[in-house]
């Protein structure tokens, strides 16, 4: 990881962690959701299932600095979903 990366990360994790999110509301207000949280899928990504809930359990990050959601202990990419709050 390089360190500019590195410290994205770091700097990140002092407002946020592993478990829980930040999501600005459609007023403009800012909500944390912790986990588990649930979200919809958007897409079919085997085994998820296109309009099926999920639970959220943690919330990472990858070397690229891509967030992912952490369900049933598999990692997929944040925009698969849509999250209901």
């Amino acid at each position: 990881m390089s360190d500019r990366a590195r410290k994205y990360i770091v700097e990140l994790f002092k407002i946020v962690g592993t478990d829980s999110i930040l999501v600005i509301q459609s007023n403009g207000h800012l909500l944390r959701l912790h986990c588990p949280f649930k979200v919809v899928c958007r897409v079919n990504v085997p085994p998820l299932t296109i309009g099926e809930t999920y639970n959220v359990m943690a919330v990472k990050m990858t070397l690229k600095r891509e967030e992912v959601f952490i369900i049933d202990d598999r990692a997929y990419f944040v925009w698969f979903f849509t999250i209901k709050a």
